[in-house]
């Protein structure tokens, strides 16, 4: 017997595509489920169980008559709820638009996987516009980790994150800007890929998107159901002019050739930041097994640029982001302010002021970004360094000053491939002291994700998939 709860997605379709599960199955499973965990958790914002039953009967007619209904077929899916599905609501994560009218759309990402077969249930939480590192809002509350309910599963997308992680659902949708879906998805236990830069299109898009920063992305259990994901939503489309043309192969497919021996650069702190000891073990103990299996490892102490002066380049990469916000909410903010989360909108406020000085600046440091990252990949085939600096904070929120303080501010290890348009991919690494996740992050050049996940799946099968424990979520 199959355990539903915490089958992997490339399980899960094939059960449904033998006839041994149906979709009508699966689904009714999936609500069963959300319904008894997540009221403690928090991270499912929207569900329509009606129109879900009705379309999981449609698919399991047609799998019982023999169609092939796409490589996800029957598979449920919950979104983040900053991507437009059709007939939800899209609150972007903020009171502000609790009561947006449904979207008449999907967005080309969640049409994909709709037009794959995936069962689009419902929508997940996110902190408002995806601009926190905690999932937490006035609209729908606080989401918190399956690990320990008193912490965090980090943000932005949070919501994807804990669903997955507690075993809602097999797979999300999630985007990452500066780590948004690899630090949810370390908290959690879970392997979280950052695609290159336009891997998977965006479009439409709603609102600027100058800085070119975000991936969208998806949140899965295994490295296996990250590459299946992958398969179903790379690829260009015109609704998004900088999308990437679709890859020559398959990354699932990828995962089982064999991976020559790489040159790999471990970076433990890169001048700003000082991780935890268990942190720097599960990193240790991975450089370990990579070295054991033939790759050549080389620790490497290049600093990032403008370390001397941190955390002024995040502080000055924070407010270019909070500007790029601000312009695709000045009308809403100047109608109708009081209907923002009171901390949000002092983002925008802080954003809209944005000198051209400061936006130069910005450009500049991340021009030495792209040089610092072009010379690590002339010596390196791929790089190894932390995710997080540490395990998960208060559900409420990090200590930002006291991170900044100690070098233990959330973003430190992610923002940067962000910025950089390079693949990224955290991978858990067992647990620390405190039973909560650890996790190690890979990043390989440009458009090399094939080489990413294939590092990635030598991890997961050294250090193990993780599941959170029964009794946090009180589970009958």
């Amino acid at each position: 017997m199959t355990d539903l709860t915490y089958a992997t997605a490339t399980e899960l379709v094939a059960l449904l595509k033998s006839g041994a599960l149906s979709p009508r199955e699966l689904t009714d499973h999936t609500l069963e489920r959300i319904d008894d965990v997540d009221p403690a958790l928090g991270s499912v914002v929207a569900l329509d169980p009606e129109r879900t039953r009705a379309e999981a009967d449609v698919l399991t007619e047609r799998l019982a008559r023999g169609e092939d209904a796409g490589p996800l077929a029957g598979l449920p899916v919950l979104v983040k709820d900053l991507e437009d599905v059709t007939g939800f609501p899209t609150t972007r994560g903020t009171r502000a638009f609790r009561d947006a009218p449904p979207a008449a759309h999907d967005s080309t990402h969640v049409a994909r996987l709709r037009a794959a077969g995936a069962l689009i249930i419902g929508k997940t939480n996110t902190p408002p516009v995806g601009a926190a590192v905690h999932t937490a809002n006035d609209a729908f509350g606080i989401t918190r980790n399956p690990w320990n309910l008193d912490r965090s599963p980090g943000g932005s997308s949070g919501g994807a994150a804990a669903a997955v992680a507690a075993g809602l659902v097999a797979l999300g949708t999630a985007g990452d800007g500066g780590g948004s879906t690899r630090i949810p998805a370390a908290l959690c236990g879970l392997p979280g890929l950052k695609p290159s830069r336009g891997r998977i299109p965006q479009g439409p898009v709603r609102m600027p998107n100058w800085p070119q920063n975000t991936c969208l992305s998806g949140m899965a259990r295994t490295v296996r159901d990250t590459a299946l994901h992958l398969d179903v939503a790379a690829g260009y489309h015109p609704s998004d002019p900088f999308s990437l043309p679709a890859p020559a192969g398959s990354y699932l497919a990828a995962l089982d050739l064999p991976l020559p021996a790489l040159r790999v650069g471990v970076l433990t702190t890169l001048g700003v930041a000082t991780p935890h000891p268990e942190m720097l073990g599960a990193l240790r103990r991975v450089a370990d097994m990579l070295r054991g299996e033939g790759h050549a490892l080389r620790e490497d102490d290049a600093p990032l640029p403008g370390a001397d002066t941190y955390p002024r380049p995040f502080r000055l990469r924070q407010k270019v982001l909070a500007y790029n916000r601000y312009l695709g909410l000045a009308d809403e903010l100047a109608a109708r302010r009081d209907d923002f989360e009171p901390w949000f909108a002092r983002l925008l406020d802080d954003g809209s002021g944005l000198t051209p000085q400061e936006a130069a600046a910005h450009w500049a440091h991340r021009a030495q970004l792209d040089q610092w990252t072009a010379e690590l990949f002339e010596r390196y085939d791929l790089l190894l360094l932390p995710t997080v600096p540490t395990t998960a904070w208060p559900a409420e929120g990090p200590d930002t000053l006291r991170a900044i303080r100690e070098g233990t501010l959330p973003i430190a290890f992610t923002s940067i491939f962000n910025d950089t348009g390079h693949p990224a991919i955290t991978v858990p690494a067992g647990l620390a002291p405190d039973g909560l996740p650890c996790s190690v992050q890979l990043v390989a050049p440009h458009h090399r994700e094939d080489r990413l996940l294939a590092a990635a799946r030598l991890v997961e099968e050294s250090e193990g998939t993780l599941r959170p424990p029964v009794s946090v979520l009180g589970e009958r």
